[in-house]
């Protein structure tokens, strides 16, 4: 039994992890707004990524937020 988590039955370049970094930067946005309105776990199945990489997308926009406010 593998213990590997599969997101659903997606194909590989439908997900976040396979785009371009290009791509990603264009979807980090739409990313934080969705989860800010919806949820993590929403957000995470629409974009075919994990909640933890939305989570972590979140903390790096709000660190980048704060190291702005702070200088």
């Amino acid at each position: 039994m593998s213990t590997e988590f599969r997101l659903y039955n997606v194909d590989d370049e439908d997900l976040y992890r396979n785009k371009s970094k290009e791509e990603k930067e264009a979807l980090k946005p739409k990313i934080i707004e969705m989860a800010k309105e919806r949820g993590i776990k929403p957000t995470a199945r629409y974009f075919n990524t994990y909640p933890s990489t939305v989570r972590r997308i979140i903390k790096e926009y709000e660190d980048k937020e704060n190291n702005l406010k702070n200088n």
